[in-house]
């Protein structure tokens, strides 16, 4: 009889959060089970197929939503952990935090929340951290992706020995693509001979685009001849195209929408650039590091945590198109430079970010709870 561990999760795509129980998974031992329950809402569109990406090793469940805030989800979700016998509940981000808390009550066994990091789009977005606040200090135990979203819980008042610090993974196979450097251009329509800088994310404030292309008109007036490819969608789409035209870059400016395959796009660029604004622990930097490419990033969240504070990569100060420029410039200039980093980063993603070392992490988490016994 597997040992059952239940996730919360509010992921209408197959989000950060969502390929992290997919790799944890893959990597728990044969007698541990994770179920995965997805909040699905009126109107939702296909149901992330996570069980078909695990490779049939998670369970795939849906909560159904009539509404925002419908309490009969409450009930299904308590439902489904007495029917599947879990022995843990974790959770992410608001509404799975509140579902978890019931789930402990009534099935009373220990609840783990996490922290993946907060941005602030818009002032909805900012009432449902209030929330996450409220909450993540009532659970048993708290996930923090990295050092500074520890800093963050514990400054909204959970207590410091609630916190485990468990750093994202990322399953190689993940990133494989069915192309060479030259198939994956043509499959993505990108020039076969331009130096590709990849920006791979929602496109978003928080993100940064805007900055990206701000820094590629810079870059290229500094004598940097490279292209910006956006891997994404999301509701600065055309705000984007539109700083693109008018800072004169819209013919190196590629918009390539949502990527199913990320891994085809990291083998089709030359390089990543990551200018967000915030971050936690932003998996295209962990990815990167995996692949082999090299990165310019800003300095937030766990980023200098991951890249060695600039050891790895070339970190700047968020919202400086000047210093992220300069970044570009000198990463696109030094083939040498590149190279070296380039090895740094792919030993660190091997040491610390592994899918079985942060499996271990976690069922270290539910021994110290007493949960899978």
């Amino acid at each position: 009889m597997p040992r059952v561990v239940l996730s919360i999760l509010d992921a209408p795509v197959v989000t950060g959060p969502a390929r992290g129980l997919v790799h944890l998974a893959r990597a728990l031992p044969s007698d541990v089970q994770l179920h995965v329950a997805l909040l699905r809402g009126r109107g939702a569109g296909p149901v992330p197929r996570l069980d078909e990406i695990s490779g049939g090793a998670l369970v795939v469940h849906e909560l159904q939503e009539r509404g925002a805030f419908d309490p009969g989800v409450v009930a299904q979700a308590v439902a489904l952990a007495w029917r599947i016998g879990a022995r843990v509940v974790q959770s992410h981000s608001y509404k799975p935090h509140l579902l978890a808390l019931a789930v402990r009550a009534a099935r009373r066994i220990p609840w783990v929340g996490h922290h993946h990091g907060w941005t602030a789009e818009n002032d909805k977005v900012k009432r449902y951290h209030r929330i996450d606040a409220w909450s993540l200090p009532r659970a048993d135990r708290v996930v923090a992706v990295a050092e500074s979203a520890r800093d963050i819980v514990m400054r909204e008042g959970v207590a410091g020995q609630r916190v485990v610090v468990i750093p994202n993974a990322v399953d190689a196979q993940d990133l494989q693509s069915p192309h060479d450097r030259d198939g994956a251009r043509a499959a993505l329509g990108i020039p076969r001979e331009a130096f590709i800088a990849a920006v791979v994310g929602r496109l978003s404030h928080e993100k940064g685009q805007d900055v990206a292309l701000r820094a590629l008109a810079m870059a290229r007036q500094q004598g940097a001849d490279v292209t910006l490819a956006f891997a994404g969608d999301g509701p600065d789409a055309a705000a984007l195209r539109s700083l693109a035209t008018e800072l004169g870059v819209a013919d190196h400016a590629l918009f390539l929408g949502h990527q199913r395959s990320v891994g085809t796009v990291y083998r089709a660029s030359d390089m990543l650039v990551m200018p967000s604004r915030s971050e936690a622990m932003p998996n295209a930097l962990l990815e990167a590091m995996t692949v082999g490419l090299p990165v310019v990033a800003t300095r937030v969240g766990g980023v200098p945590e991951v890249a060695d504070d600039g050891s790895m990569a070339w970190i700047v100060d968020p919202e400086s198109p000047e210093r992220l420029a300069a970044a570009v410039v000198a990463c696109v200039g030094d083939e040498a430079e590149r190279a070296r980093r380039v090895e740094l980063a792919r030993q660190r993603a091997r040491d610390r970010h592994d899918p079985a070392r942060r499996a271990e992490r976690y069922l270290a988490l539910y021994a110290a709870l007493g949960a899978l016994r």
